[in-house]
């Protein structure tokens, strides 16, 4: 069976500095991917050339075993969705047509009908943004704003989402909110995740695979269980980790008395 998204002895730099050596990378239906590394490490390169937004120096993926360069634009929509770190209302004059642009890879004709704006209204209402679908985009909080691009993904129901940072710009409950979403829509389903995140801790309760670059080419895959540890990371962040049991399970957190 042919993986979501694998990428095959993939090199990257920038200006001159090694990001990515020889990366191997297999997305399976059903896992939720972390990548995490300092800054500077090449987390979000990365996820642009997985997206095919710009190319690696050498190596090849592909999508569901198809060469992702020899891909039009509608089909990598279709198989790839893709929310960068910082958001942009682009074009659309109101919100429900930002949300309704993630049926683009699907559409056959040039309206929307109502089943397609009932689902983009069902998206936004998901989100918490139903009284807000006729407002201006370029108007949204930056929370908001980050809201409605979720709604346009779930409308976009790609197999496989790369998400950078998807929980910029979003308050506690928010955060709680999107990443139950996200994993119900994608995860439970036998879709798949890549994330870029900061937070270990964050990695270490939703995700089930990770991805570690060292910021030096290097890099380390693997169970979220085995890598998401006090000994795997704290050599890459720099600062001492301590782990928390609690009844949600164990956390990570920075062991602030040590520095």
């Amino acid at each position: 069976m042919n993986a979501l998204l694998e990428a095959r002895g993939l090199h990257i730099g920038h200006q001159g500095r090694p990001l990515v050596r020889d990366l191997h990378l297999r997305i399976e239906p059903g896992q939720c991917w972390a990548i995490l590394g300092p800054n500077g490490a090449g987390k979000s390169t990365l996820l642009r050339v997985l997206a095919g937004l710009t190319h690696p120096s050498d190596g090849e993926i592909l999508v569901q075993g198809t060469p992702l360069h020899t891909l039009p634009a509608r089909a990598r929509a279709y198989h790839l969705g893709l929310l960068l770190q910082q958001g942009n209302p682009g074009l659309h004059n109101r919100v429900l047509e930002l949300v309704l642009a993630g049926g683009y890879a699907r559409k056959h004709h040039w309206w929307d009908t109502p089943e397609e704006i009932a689902t983009a209204r069902a998206a936004l209402d998901e989100l918490g943004l139903t009284t807000l679908a006729g407002q201006a985009a370029e108007t949204l909080s930056g929370g908001e704003l980050r809201r409605a691009e979720i709604a346009r993904l779930l409308v976009q129901d790609p197999p496989l989402a790369l998400l950078d940072e998807p929980l910029n710009q979003l308050d506690i409950g928010q955060q709680v909110t999107v990443m139950g979403l996200l994993r119900r829509r994608f995860v439970d389903t036998r879709h798949a995740l890549l994330l870029v995140v900061h937070d270990p801790g964050l990695a270490r309760h939703i995700t089930t695979h990770c991805l570690l670059l060292q910021g030096d080419g290097a890099w380390e895959t693997g169970p979220t269980t085995e890598l998401v540890t006090t000994q795997h990371l704290a050599p890459l962040l720099g600062h001492a980790l301590r782990e928390f049991d609690t009844p949600g399970g164990s956390l990570l957190a920075i062991d602030w008395a040590a520095d």
